[in-house]
């Protein structure tokens, strides 16, 4: 994944966490174009 895009998910990913309180698997679910690799990739830089 880019590293701009992924920036941008990672931030995205921590606000929702805070923000709806919900855990990061909460939140990747609602991204299902994104694939495993992608999303451990997202986990890993949180």
């Amino acid at each position: 994944m880019p590293k701009w895009k992924l920036n941008i998910f990672v931030r995205v990913v921590k606000n929702r966490m805070t923000q709806e309180d919900k855990e990061v698997e909460e939140v990747l679910i609602g991204y299902p174009a994104l694939t495993e690799d992608e999303k451990d990739e997202i986990k890993n830089n949180l």
